[in-house]
C-alpha cells in the first residue's frame, strides 16, 4: 500500500528512545513516507510526531491501522508485546520491521514467522550493530577467507545500565534476572549467530547480584562460553560504571580481526612475512595508520551529516539507516540474512539457552507487604518520584498529611513511601484527564514535574501548557496553595562579585539559549500573572544544587560529565557553590505550603556556600576509591566551541538551533553568591551549614551507594 503517490506509507509503533533513530532513517528514503506515530502514551506520540513532522499521532494501534493504509509498521515496543502487535499489523496487510529482539521467546518468534508466511508478509528484525561499516568489513574478510579458519570469537559488551540505579523499575529488562538476555544481550547474540551459527555447547556464569525494588534481582556480570565445532565463542557482559567497551574479536588461522563499535574501527592483524621484529613493527604502525584514517573518516561523516552535506551519519544512526534502507529495497524479494526472521529466531533461541545454562536460583516469591490504608489525600505531588519529590513526599507523610502521587510508572514509587501510606495514582500530568482526576479532594499542590523535550516548541507543549492547566485546576478546585518549583538556571550566576536574591531579574541570554531556562521563566511569568489578576495562591521556589542520598553523584550542577571517569569543570571549579541538602529543600517546601500571606512570593533555596566543585570531587573520589580526571573549561573556550557547533547546525539547516549565549557559558560556574536570607527570615527556614554533614550526606553517602 502507498499514499497515492507511489511512496510506501509507514507507521511507527512506540515513541521511546529508539523511535527517533528509525524516523530519521526513514526520512532519508525518497520512496517512503512516515504517516503516523502510535504510542499508548498519546502525549509522547504527539510530541514525537510534532518534532519530526509526522502528520498523525495515535494512542491506539487499532485506530492507526483502521485510519491509515500502511505498507509497513516499525515495531519499537517492549519485546513481550512484539508477537501480538506484529501479528495484528500483518493481518491488515502490512509488513513489520521489528526492533530487536524479534520476540521474547523462541516459540513466539516461530509462531510469528509462520504467520508472516501464511499472510505473505515480510518480517525484518533490526539488530542495530550488524550494519556498521566496520562489522561489514569483518564479514567480508571472514567469508573471503582472509582471516582463515575461525578459531575463536570473543564479544564484549561493557556498559553501565543506569536503570538498575534509578529505574524505572517496571521496564521489561528488569522484570526477571534473565530478562536482560532478551533486551540488551540480543545485540551480541545476533552477532554470534550471524558469525558462527548455532552453538553446540553453552556454559554461563552470572554474578554480582543486586537487589531491586519489589523483590526483583539483577545480575550485573555475565560470562558466557560456547562452541561451534572447533570454534570457541565467549561473550562477556558487564553493566557497571566504567570505561565503555563494545567490540568483537575474531581469531582465525590467517589473522585476527577486531571491530571496535564505540570507535567504529576495524583492525586486521596478519603476519607480514618478514623477520619477527619487522613483523611486530608492521603490526604496530600499519593498524595505527588505518585507525587514524578510520577515525578521521568517522569524524568527517558526523561533521558533514550535521551540515547536511552527506547522507552518512554518526555510526549508530548510520547502521540503522543502512538496515532500514536494505529492508525497503529488498522487502519485495529476499531479505538480507542480517534482517531475516530466521536470524531473529536464532538470536532468541540462543538467549533462552543461555538463560537455562545460567541455572540461576529462582527468586523468592515476592509477597507484597500489607500497607496501611492511605489517609484521604489532601496534598497532590506532581514529580513525586523524582529526587526532590521523594524527599518531599516522605516529609509530608511523616508529618501526617495524606499525599497523592501522580506517577507515569507507579512501580517507581519507593516501598518506604507506600509503607507510610502514599496514595499512588497512575497518570501523566500532561494528560488532561489524568491531571483532572488527580485533583479530587486536594487542598495543596506541589508542582515539581519537568517537561520532556529539547526545543522550545517541545517544552511549550510538555511543560508550559500543562503547568497552565494545573494552575487553572487549582483555581477551579479552590486549592489553598500551589508551590511551583522553578530553577536557579534562570540567573546568570557567572560574576563572583554579584549577589543574587529573589529580586534579581532572570537573564535574557539564559532564556534565549536554554529552552529549559526559557520554560521556567515563562511558567513563572504565567503563574505570577494569574496570581495578580485572578488570585492564584502560588508560591515559587528555586533550589540550588540539591544533594543527598538516593541521587546520582555525577551532578551536572557540579561539573559536566562526558563519562563517569572524566568531568569538565565550569571555569576553575574553585568557587563555593550554592549547595543544599534535599531534606532541607523538603523542609522549605512544606513551610511554603502552610505559611500564610506569601502568595506571589518566590524563594531561592541554598545553604551557605562553602564547598567548591574541586572539593566536591575530592570527597567523591575518596568515597569511590578512584580518581576523576578533571578538565577546567573557561567560559570563553566554551563559548567559542558553542558558536562553532551553532554554525554547523545552521549550515545543516537546523532552524531550532539558538545562537549561543555567553551568559549560559559563564553562568554554569555558579560563582555568584546566592543570598537566601529571605527564605530563612520569612519561612523560619534553617538549612544545614555544617560542612562535614553536607560532605557526608551530600557527597560521601550518595557516592558509596552509587558505586556499590
Amino acid at each position: 500500500m502507498s499514499n497515492g503517490s507511489g511512496r510506501a506509507a509507514v507507521g511507527i509503533l512506540g515513541a521511546g528512545y529508539i523511535s527517533d533513530f528509525h524516523i530519521q532513517a526513514l526520512k532519508r528514503l525518497s520512496d517512503v513516507e512516515v504517516r503516523a506515530v502510535c504510542d499508548l502514551n498519546l502525549g509522547m506520540a504527539q510530541q514525537l510526531a510534532t518534532s519530526r513532522g509526522v502528520p498523525k499521532a495515535y494512542g491506539s494501534l487499532d485506530d492507526m491501522l483502521r485510519q491509515e493504509k500502511l505498507s509497513a509498521v516499525h515495531v519499537l515496543t517492549p519485546p513481550h508485546v512484539h508477537e501480538a502487535v506484529s501479528a495484528q499489523i500483518m493481518q491488515v496487510g502490512a509488513d513489520v520491521f521489528i526492533e530487536k529482539p524479534m520476540c521474547h521467546t523462541e516459540a513466539a518468534c516461530h509462531t510469528l514467522r509462520m504467520a508472516a508466511t501464511k499472510a505473505g508478509r515480510k518480517i525484518g528484525v533490526s539488530h542495530n550493530f550488524l550494519f556498521y561499516p566496520a562489522y561489514e568489513k569483518l564479514l567480508k574478510d571472514m567469508r573471503s577467507g582472509v582471516i582463515g579458519k575461525i578459531d575463536q570469537v570473543e564479544i564484549i559488551w561493557n556498559r553501565a545500565l543506569g536503570q538498575i540505579r534509578g529505574g524505572p523499575f517496571g521496564i521489561f529488562m528488569l522484570q526477571t534476572p534473565t530478562s536482560i538476555l532478551f533486551e540488551v544481550a540480543p545485540h551480541s547474540f545476533a552477532m554470534a549467530a550471524n558469525l558462527v551459527g548455532e552453538l553446540d555447547h553453552i556454559e554461563c556464569d552470572a554474578f554480582d547480584k543486586v537487589a531491586l525494588p519489589k523483590g526483583k534481582e539483577f545480575y550485573r556480570k555475565w560470562d558466557i562460553r560456547g562452541r561451534k565445532d572447533q570454534t570457541t565463542v565467549r561473550m562477556r557482559f558487564s553493566f557497571i560504571d566504567g570505561y565503555p567497551e563494545h567490540y568483537v574479536r575474531v581469531r582465525g588461522s590467517h589473522g585476527t580481526a577486531v571491530v571496535d563499535f564505540d570507535r567504529n574501527i576495524y583492525q586486521l592483524f596478519q603476519a607480514s612475512g618478514g623477520i619477527l621484529d619487522v613483523d611486530r613493527l608492521s603490526n604496530t604502525w600499519r593498524p595505527a595508520v588505518r585507525d587514524i584514517g578510520q577515525g578521521i573518516g568517522t569524524f568527517k561523516n558526523v561533521l558533514l551529516s550535521k551540515m547536511k552535506l552527506t547522507k552518512r551519519a554518526a555510526p549508530f544512526q548510520d547502521s540503522i539507516n543502512r538496515a532500514v534502507e536494505v529492508f525497503y529495497n529488498s522487502r519485495q524479494g529476499s531479505l538480507d540474512e542480517r534482517l531475516s526472521a530466521e536470524l531473529g529466531e536464532a538470536t532468541v533461541r540462543l538467549a533462552e539457552r543461555v538463560a537455562k545454562a545460567a541455572n540461576l536460583p529462582a527468586p523468592s516469591p515476592y509477597v507484597a507487604p500489607t500497607y496501611p490504608a492511605a489517609k484521604k489525600p489532601s496534598v497532590l505531588v506532581l514529580g513525586g518520584t523524582g529526587f526532590i519529590g521523594k524527599a518531599l513526599v516522605h516529609r509530608l507523610l511523616t508529618d501526617g498529611y495524606g499525599v497523592r502521587v501522580l506517577a507515569r510508572s507507579p512501580a517507581s514509587v519507593p516501598e518506604d513511601l507506600l509503607a507510610l501510606g502514599a496514595d499512588v495514582m497512575k497518570g501523566d500530568y500532561t494528560n488532561v484527564a489524568d491531571i483532572t482526576a488527580a485533583f479530587d479532594g486536594i487542598e495543596y499542590v506541589f508542582h515539581l514535574a519537568r517537561g520532556l523535550g529539547k526545543t522550545w516548541d517541545e517544552l511549550k507543549k510538555s511543560d508550559l501548557e500543562p503547568t497552565l492547566r494545573v494552575a487553572e485546576l487549582c483555581l477551579k478546585n479552590k486549592v489553598k496553595r500551589l508551590v511551583y518549583t522553578s530553577s536557579i538556571a534562570i540567573y546568570n550566576a557567572g560574576d563572583p562579585n554579584k549577589v543574587i536574591t529573589e529580586e534579581t531579574p532572570f537573564d535574557p541570554g539564559m532564556a534565549r539559549f536554554s529552552s529549559y531556562s526559557r520554560s521556567k521563566v515563562e511558567c513563572e511569568r504565567v503563574l505570577l500573572e494569574m496570581q495578580r489578576s485572578r488570585g492564584l495562591p502560588v508560591v515559587i521556589t528555586r533550589p540550588g544544587v540539591v544533594l543527598g542520598r538516593g541521587t546520582n553523584p555525577y551532578h551536572w550542577g557540579i561539573a559536566g560529565w562526558p563519562s563517569t571517569t572524566i568531568c569538565t569543570l565550569w571555569g576553575k571549579g574553585t568557587n563555593p557553590l550554592p549547595i543544599v541538602l534535599v531534606e532541607d529543600v523538603a523542609d522549605a517546601l512544606v513551610k511554603m505550603m502552610v505559611k500564610s500571606g506569601i502568595d506571589g512570593q518566590s524563594y531561592n533555596l541554598s545553604s551557605k556556600p562553602m564547598i567548591s566543585a574541586v572539593e566536591y570531587l575530592d570527597e567523591m573520589d575518596r568515597a569511590a576509591g578512584a580518581h576523576t580526571r578533571r578538565i577546567p573549561l573557561a567560559p570563553q573556550k566554551m563559548y567559542v566551541s558553542s558558536v562553532l557547533k551553532w554554525v554547523m547546525k545552521k549550515i545543516g539547516r537546523d532552524r531550532s538551533a539558538p545562537f549561543p549565549s555567553y551568559a549560559d557559558c559563564a553562568g554554569r560556574s555558579l560563582a555568584s553568591r546566592f543570598d537566601c536570607s529571605k527564605a530563612e527570615r520569612e519561612l523560619d527556614w534553617s538549612p544545614s551549614t555544617d560542612r562535614a554533614k553536607i560532605l557526608r550526606e551530600g557527597v560521601e553517602l550518595p557516592t558509596r551507594e552509587w558505586v556499590a
